[in-house]
């Protein structure tokens, strides 16, 4: 069966009318002017709540962080097949090292405010040594 949205006072929810027993995932419910989309399943127990904002700041960080290692990736490469000069591939090694540290600072960053949601629902931290 299909979704259907139905409207009382002022909430408006997307129902998921799935076959019962089945559930695809998905349901999406708008309370005034906040709208919650819901990619839990039904055994679910704990659910946290982000923002779509932050959600898209750790989308960018991690867009970020993965072209930041595709280019040091194409560094290495360079100077594994001898395509640049040691000079330039001395100061090109330092760059990417600022660039590694930068975006790993970046990223423990995003890991710690998302430790903070898991222990608060008494789940281990995650990268905790």
């Amino acid at each position: 069966m299909g979704k259907s949205i139905s409207t009382t006072s002022n909430t408006t929810t997307l129902a998921n009318q799935a076959p019962e027993g089945l559930d695809d995932g998905l349901s999406i419910a708008q309370i005034n002017q906040r709208k919650v989309i819901d990619l839990t399943s039904p055994n679910d127990t704990d659910v946290i709540i982000i923002s779509s904002h932050d959600l898209s700041n750790l989308a960018c960080d991690i867009s970020g962080a993965a072209g930041a290692l595709h280019d040091v990736g194409q560094l290495l490469a360079l100077i594994h097949y001898d395509k640049i000069q040691a000079h330039t591939a001395e100061a090109l090694a330092r760059l990417a090292h600022d660039a590694t540290c930068t975006w790993a600072e970046i990223l423990h960053t995003q890991l710690d405010t998302l430790n903070e949601s898991l222990v608060m629902n008494g789940h281990s931290k995650v990268g905790a040594e």
